[in-house]
């Protein structure tokens, strides 16, 4: 597929995992692992997930699960054609109150176990390929990983996800691909 692939970009990925993930899953209990899914759940239900599933999402994000997904990637990219020009972006929620939920809840907690993060993944575990963009908004707001998806369409000072969008793609041609 080489010849059709200009460039693979990854956005707020957690290639290395999360280590709030592993905490989660291995020092919480069943019941209390079960209670914060079905809130979860129940939010995302009203959201319009047809079918969340918190507890595999996190556990998905678990150190372990990364690092076979990162084995994966190597060996993929091994194989990705050097013309095709890998990268990722990351960004960092500054503060929990930036954030809608689930977000604005778990800023707190990942801060504790990786330090910066988007909500929901530490600064150190989103850089992968030859280049790594890391994002921070003016102002005290920061960016989220829902932002960076756009997932709630809003505008905000300081960053335009979809300006930002444009510009990489425009970065890309730009840069021959």
């Amino acid at each position: 597929m080489a010849p059709y692939v200009a460039s693979l970009t990854t956005v707020n990925t957690p290639h290395r995992g999360c280590e709030f993930a592993d905490y989660l899953l291995e020092k919480i209990g069943p019941a209390q692992q079960n209670m914060v899914a079905k809130a979860y759940n129940s939010t995302l239900s009203r959201l319009g997930d047809t079918c969340p599933d918190f507890l595999g999402a996190v556990e998905d994000l678990k150190a372990d699960a990364c690092k076979k997904r990162n084995a994966e990637l190597f060996e993929a990219e091994q194989k990705i054609a050097p013309d095709v020009y890998v990268q990722s972006i990351g960004s960092c929620l500054k503060k929990p109150s930036g954030g809608r939920f689930p977000l604005n809840l778990s800023n707190r907690f990942v801060r504790h176990f990786d330090g910066a993060n988007d909500g929901l993944v530490g600064r150190n575990s989103f850089e992968w390929g030859h280049s790594f963009i890391w994002l921070e908004a003016s102002g005290m707001r920061g960016l989220s990983h829902g932002d960076m998806i756009d997932l709630n369409r809003e505008n905000f000072q300081g960053f335009d996800v979809r300006e930002f969008y444009v510009q990489l793609v425009s970065d890309l041609k730009n840069r021959g691909f």
